[in-house]
């Protein structure tokens, strides 16, 4: 079975799945960046402080523009950039979408459980409150005035 060696292969820029999801990224590192209520320059400048190597302004700005005749094009985005990106940004669409469908709906879980375990604890002291089997409070000392 051919293996192809992705570090050297290039794929064709016209394949529709490819411009497809160069597409999205590029929506979603732009919309990120937009959100974020900074600049290119401050992103860049924020991220070369978290992954301790250079990123430019110019590299972002890679990501996000299309060929000079403003057709899509392949959109090469280093992962190791994603978590501090997002963490710059505020914004966790990108990981998000790279993590993909089945493990989005996983993480949606865990947050619907995370939020709903504070709603339980509560019910649960209101229970035993009302029954009369819940946490007791200490009763309060008497003040005698001596230290």
């Amino acid at each position: 079975m051919f293996q192809p060696n992705l570090s050297t292969e290039t794929f064709p820029k016209t394949d529709p799945e490819i411009v497809k999801l160069g597409t999205e990224v590029r929506d979603l590192v732009t919309k990120a960046i937009r959100r974020s209520g900074k600049n290119a320059a401050e992103v860049a400048q924020e991220m070369t402080k978290r992954l301790g190597r250079p990123i430019t302004e110019s590299m972002l700005y890679e990501l996000t523009r299309n060929t000079a005749r403003d057709q899509p094009r392949e959109v090469r985005l280093l992962a190791t950039w994603v978590p501090a990106f997002c963490e710059v940004t505020g914004d966790d669409r990108l990981q998000r979408w790279l993590a993909g469908p089945r493990l989005c709906d996983l993480v949606e879980l865990g947050e619907q459980v995370s939020s709903m375990e504070w709603v339980l604890r509560k019910m649960q002291d209101e229970l035993g409150r009302l029954t009369g089997r819940g946490r007791q409070k200490k009763p309060k000392r008497k003040r005698t005035g001596k230290l």
